[in-house]
């Protein structure tokens, strides 16, 4: 066959600081998608149809879990934060990897903020102390409210935390230093 190639761009737009202040709501939902999410592909309808789950619900983000873990949101990647270790599931098949979630990785590491990639159970998703959503489009967005009961406890309870905050302002740096730094063409 022959290939056809296809290409379309859209400015980028990032949450307004006022949703960054607040958080954004989200929901869970059982991830009912084929086993091979890790597979990039225009197939996407069971993504479309969980997203659609969460505007329906007045929320950002679906959040999934199958069979008691946390995967990832409908069309994001989702960290939690215990006790101020930030805790992400392993890429698996259950996970399309995501350029951010990468990158997130690598700052936390590289600035020594605890780390934990391994499974992450439902009980400790709804005990979390923070709870992030990470994208292109998003960045390092909080979820502060999940399915209509705030995050987090003590002062934080329902706002965004400040492991949130240092991840994305470790975020944006890397952006302004890295991602939109000049590149030096030869001459």
């Amino acid at each position: 066959m022959k290939p056809t190639v296809f290409m379309m761009s859209n400015p980028l737009t990032t949450p307004p600081p006022e949703q960054r202040e607040r958080g954004v709501a989200a929901i869970t939902v059982a991830d009912n998608r084929w086993l091979r999410c890790d597979i990039k592909s225009v197939s996407l309808l069971a993504n479309c149809l969980l997203r659609q789950s969460a505007v329906d619900a007045d929320a950002a983000e679906t959040v999934l879990l199958r069979d008691g873990l946390l995967t990832e949101g409908s069309a994001s990647n989702i960290f939690v934060v215990k006790n101020g270790v930030i805790i992400t599931p392993p890429k698996t098949n259950f996970i399309l990897p995501g350029i951010t979630y990468d990158v997130v990785i690598e700052l936390a590491r590289a600035n020594r903020l605890p780390l934990e990639i391994r499974q992450v159970s439902e009980a400790e998703v709804r005990d979390a102390d923070e709870l992030w959503l990470t994208s292109s489009t998003k960045e390092v967005l909080s979820i502060s409210m999940l399915d209509g009961k705030p995050v987090g406890h003590g002062e934080n309870t329902g706002k965004p935390g400040p492991a949130a905050a240092r991840m994305y302002q470790l975020y944006q740096d890397y952006k302004r230093t890295v991602m939109r730094a000049p590149v030096d063409v030869p001459a």
